[in-house]
């Protein structure tokens, strides 16, 4: 009787490592939005309309990472389920 053990806890960890990096990335963005926001309070005319400006697309770009990454991430573990699968249905083949 043949018996294979596969080892998926590399995928579990890279999706974990995924999301803390953007965490990381997010709570990085945000603190570098608050700062914007206060020069932009202390600043007039063209000069506090560019940073606003900076500061809308920084915050448009912000929420695109954030759900690109939890997607990515969401990925990896459909993909993790998936092999799992995969690999019962084949372990029952084989037994």
């Amino acid at each position: 009787m043949a018996s294979i053990v596969l080892n998926h806890a590399n995928i579990d960890e890279a999706a974990d490592a995924l999301t803390q990096a953007g965490q990381g990335m997010h709570t990085a963005m945000d603190n570098c939005m608050t700062a914007i926001k206060t020069a932009e309070s202390q600043l007039s005319g063209d000069l506090a309309t560019a940073a606003n400006a900076f500061y809308q697309a920084l915050a448009n770009q912000n929420g695109a990472m954030n759900d690109d990454i939890t997607n990515g991430a969401d990925v990896l573990r459909t993909m993790h389920g998936l092999l799992r699968d995969a690999d019962k249905r084949a372990a029952a083949g084989i037994g």
